[in-house]
């Protein structure tokens, strides 16, 4: 606390001073050290501080609704992604597979068996697409033709419905019984067609269709179990390897049809319920196809796929579609482990009869070979005796073979010397002719090298004097450029210096103008520790010196606010500033021009700054 607070907080308890602490109590205002509530500017700044919360908490909800709206959004985007890319890959598949439909229709159109086939389904085609336009012209375009006729009735007729005139109106009546038949022509045409539908669908959900093409979750390989028939149409010698290879077949259906056994043991809980999970079946195949959508790899795919379930089938809450993927993983699961035991036992059987087979021709040709044996033994030696003769025939001829090739070698070998001989006298005169040729061509060249090796040392001596005269020359270009940068320097420093005259200047008149308006006071030091205007203005010691609780503290001497916006150049100013013009060019040219309400005194126009221009 510091000493000039002290005063003020020590208080005395002396029995002269308690009259004057109760008559400030008692005036009150008066007093200089209590003052009255104001309950009424109190309840106006609670009010302000309410709505100030209101309109705080306004802005805070208005703020959730934002962000909710945002990532409602960002969730609908990322739901449009996905199903774009799945309408791509769907459009793909459609083409390719209209793309094979086209092929095979092009290849079997002109067969002798699909021929008369492909020909029905064509006719069955534009059957079809004559009784769908006929079906059109019976029913949608009778009703668009209304449509056009009741919009061109209406427009014409707007005005007289308005007023309210009877005939206008009556027809109108008219036109809605009209409107009225043909909407109920039109639901009895929709509720034909449902029912049509209906019957399509069953008949397409029949046993025999079903069995012809079944679902893709339950296409197998079919193949019938035990011993096939092409086993036993195999020939073997040996018929007790015969039965024990048959006898695997048996052996290999058991060992799967207990694996399928298990299978459904450990997937009893999937299998309990229906196809379609106890569900509906288009509520069935909207989960199927929406949870499709989604890969496993996908960010943050378990929201997504809730959100979206939610919104196509409103009606099951997401403990119902979470209990339902975890059956459509299961079901999923066991009919891919059910096709896959189904592929391995096909293939299992494919190959064992393979083999099989393989086994039976062995043995086959081992019998054979065995039967063989026998009756080559004796046609061997017979084969042995005349190839005996044979050999000995094929070594005279050899031997004579031999002895005429030799002398044929001897004379050629003679005939090869003779020709090596001619071959290197041409060769020894040939090479003389290219020694002379080679010594006249080194000759040559020395005397062009002798040239070119002259003709350098003139050029090297021109290249010197150039550069020498160029050295010259760039000396010169530097004692310029250290001239001119020298001279620049010299600027620089006048400007410095001529600068720092200005500033000296312009310090000199500002000092003038301090001294024109300073401020002159003698010094009170006393002062300080004297009474203020304002607390004589609140202690009334004496009865006659009382004032008026209404007179304003101070006297104020300036411009009120009604005549300060009574001046046009301020509402002159304030049009400016709200067509956003007040800081152009223009507005200071506008604003300069105008002129006050009033003409001013000629003893108030200031002459100080033009007696500071007069120097300059």
């Amino acid at each position: 606390m510091s000493g000039r607070d002290y005063r003020t907080f020590v208080t005395f308890h002396r029995a002269e001073e308690m009259d004057k602490l109760v008559r400030r109590m008692s005036d009150g205002i008066g007093s200089n050290k209590y003052y009255s509530a104001d309950y009424s500017k109190l309840k106006m700044k609670m009010a302000e501080q309410k709505f100030s919360g209101h309109k705080t908490l306004l802005k805070v909800q208005k703020l959730e609704e934002i962000s909710k709206q945002n990532k409602e959004n960002n969730v609908n985007k990322q739901h449009g992604i996905l199903w774009h890319k799945e309408f791509l890959h769907l459009n793909q598949l459609r083409k390719k597979v209209q793309a094979e439909i086209d092929a095979h229709i092009r290849e079997n159109m002109d067969g002798p068996l699909c021929h008369k086939l492909y020909q029905d389904f064509e006719y069955y085609k534009a059957a079809i697409e004559s009784d769908f336009d006929k079906f059109r012209l019976d029913t949608a375009v009778p009703v668009w033709n209304l449509r056009e006729d009741l919009t061109y009735w209406m427009s014409e007729n707007k005005d007289d419905l308005a007023l309210g005139v009877p005939s206008v109106l009556q027809k109108h009546q008219e036109i809605m019984c009209t409107i009225d038949n043909v909407k109920q022509q039109q639901a009895d045409i929709v509720d034909k067609l449902n029912l049509e539908q209906r019957s399509l669908e069953c008949e397409l959900k029949s046993d025999e269709l079903r069995s012809i093409c079944p679902p893709a979750l339950e296409r197998r390989p079919q193949f019938q179990d035990g011993i096939p028939e092409e086993a036993f149409d195999l020939e073997c010698p040996n018929q007790e390897l015969k039965l024990k290879i048959l006898e695997e077949f048996l052996l290999l259906d058991q060992k799967y049809h207990t694996r399928l056994a298990q299978l459904d043991q450990w997937h009893e809980p999937v299998l309990r319920l229906d196809e379609f999970g106890s569900w509906n079946e288009e509520d069935h195949f909207t989960f199927v196809a929406v949870y499709d959508q989604y890969p496993n790899e996908l960010p943050n795919r378990r929201t997504l796929l809730i959100n979206r379930l939610k919104r196509h089938l409103p009606s099951y809450t997401r403990n119902d579609l979470v209990e339902h993927e975890d059956w459509w993983v299961g079901y999923k699961y066991y009919n891919e482990r059910q096709k896959a035991i189904y592929s391995d036992w096909q293939r299992d059987r494919r190959e064992l009869l393979t083999k099989a087979r393989v086994i039976f021709a062995e043995v086959c040709a081992a019998h054979e070979l065995e039967e063989l044996q026998a009756e080559n033994r004796h046609k061997q030696k017979e084969l042995c005796d005349l190839l005996y003769n044979k050999v000995c025939d094929w070594r005279n001829q050899k031997l004579e073979a031999m002895y005429l090739e030799t002398q044929f070698e001897e004379q050629r070998l003679k005939e090869m010397e003779e020709r090596w001989k001619n071959d290197e006298q041409k060769e020894k005169k040939k090479r003389h002719e290219e020694k002379q040729k080679l010594d006249a061509f080194h000759e040559e060249k020395e005397k062009k090298r002798k040239l070119e090796e002259e003709k350098d040392r003139k050029r090297l001596a021109d290249l010197h004097q150039h550069l020498m005269e160029q050295a010259l020359i760039d000396k010169q270009r530097v004692k310029y450029r250290e001239d001119q940068m020298q001279i620049k320097m010299e600027e620089r420093e006048r400007m410095k210096e001529e600068k720092i005259a200005d500033d000296l200047e312009k310090e000199r008149r500002l000092e003038a103008l301090r001294e024109q308006v300073r401020v002159i006071a003698e010094s009170d030091p006393d002062r300080v520790m004297k009474d203020t205007e304002a607390w004589h203005c609140h202690v009334t010691e004496d009865e006659d010196d009382y004032m008026s609780i209404q007179k304003p503290l101070f006297e104020v001497n300036t411009f009120t606010s009604n005549q300060i916006t009574s001046d046009h150049r301020v509402r002159l100013e304030q049009k400016l500033r709200d067509a956003g013009l007040h800081t152009s060019d223009y507005a200071r040219q506008v604003i300069a021009q105008a002129k006050p309400p009033t003409v001013p005194r000629k003893d108030m126009e200031s002459t100080v700054f033009k007696q500071d221009k007069n120097p300059s």
